[in-house]
C-alpha cells in the first residue's frame, strides 16, 4: 500500500469509527436540518424524492417503512401516494423525531405516519410486515450497512420493494471538478457555520466519497438476495437511485 492509498484507508477508518454515533450529529443540527437541506440542495432534494415514489410497487394498501426518516420528509412524500395505506419511520435521532412529528402532526397526517426511535442496522419488526422499504441518504451513515440489507430483506413481504437514495459521485470530468470544489469547500462551510456545530457537514461530506455507489453498491443489493437489482444516476449522477425487489416466497 503506498502512502496515497494509506491515507486514504485511514480516513475511511476514521469515517467508519464515527457511524455508531453519528445520530448525535443529527441530534445536534436537527433545528437547522431542513433549512440548509433546501439550501445546499437547491431543491433537488424534493425532486428525487418525488422519482423515488414513481418506482414504488403499483398494488393497494402499501405498508411502507422509512429508515433514517430523520424529518420525515420521505414519509410525508409517500403518505401522499394514493398506493400507500401507512408508514413507519424510524430514526435514531430523537431530535430529528421530534421535529418530524411535529410537520407530520401539521400536516394532519398522524393516522397516516407513525414516528419511532429505531436502528437501521437491526429493525424491530416482525418478518414480512412490509411491502416497501426506504432509505434516503442515511445508509451511508449506518454502522453496518450490509447487515441492514440483509434485516430489510427480512422485514419485507414476498414481492416487496427496497428503495434507495444515496449520494455518489459524477462520471463527467466537468460536472465532477464543479461539484467537488462544491461539496469539499463551500457546502461544508455553509453548514458547519449556520449549524453551528465544529464539523457536521464536513463529516457528512466526506462519508459520501468513501461509500460504494453505483454497480459496486447494487452488488451488496444482490449480496442480500434482493432481486431485479437496478441503479438509476440522478441530476448528472450527484444522487443515485437503487431499487431491489425480495423474490417470491
Amino acid at each position: 500500500m503506498n502512502q496515497a492509498e494509506g491515507k486514504l484507508q485511514n480516513k475511511k477508518e476514521t469515517l467508519d469509527s464515527r457511524k455508531p454515533e453519528s445520530y448525535k450529529i443529527f441530534d445536534d443540527i436537527a433545528g437547522t436540518y431542513d433549512f440548509l437541506n433546501r439550501i445546499l440542495s437547491f431543491g433537488i432534494d424534493v425532486y428525487w424524492r418525488k422519482k423515488m415514489t414513481k418506482k414504488l410497487p403499483q398494488r393497494k394498501n402499501l405498508q411502507a417503512l422509512d429508515l433514517a426518516t430523520g424529518t420525515a420528509d420521505v414519509a410525508l412524500t409517500l403518505s401522499k401516494q394514493p398506493q400507500i395505506a401507512h408508514v413507519k419511520g424510524l430514526d435514531l435521532s430523537k431530535e430529528m423525531i421530534a421535529i418530524g412529528r411535529k410537520k407530520v402532526e401539521k400536516a394532519n397526517k398522524r393516522g397516516l405516519i407513525s414516528l419511532d426511535i429505531g436502528d437501521g442496522t437491526q429493525i424491530e419488526a416482525e418478518d414480512e410486515s412490509f411491502d416497501v422499504a426506504t432509505i434516503s441518504f442515511g445508509i451511508r451513515n449506518f454502522s453496518d450497512p450490509d447487515k441492514s440489507l440483509r434485516d430489510i430483506y427480512r422485514v419485507l413481504k414476498p414481492e416487496g420493494r427496497l428503495l434507495i437514495l444515496e449520494f455518489s459521485l459524477p462520471k463527467n470530468r466537468l460536472v465532477r471538478a464543479v461539484y467537488f470544489f462544491y461539496f469539499r469547500n463551500l457546502l461544508p462551510w455553509i453548514g458547519n457555520l449556520v449549524s453551528k456545530h465544529k464539523d457536521a457537514y464536513t463529516y457528512l461530506n466526506e462519508s459520501v466519497e468513501h461509500f460504494p455507489y453505483g454497480k459496486e453498491f447494487a452488488q451488496k443489493m444482490e449480496n442480500a438476495n434482493f432481486k431485479n437489482v437496478t441503479y438509476t444516476p440522478l441530476t448528472f449522477g450527484i444522487a443515485t437511485l437503487y431499487c431491489g425487489d425480495k423474490k417470491d416466497s
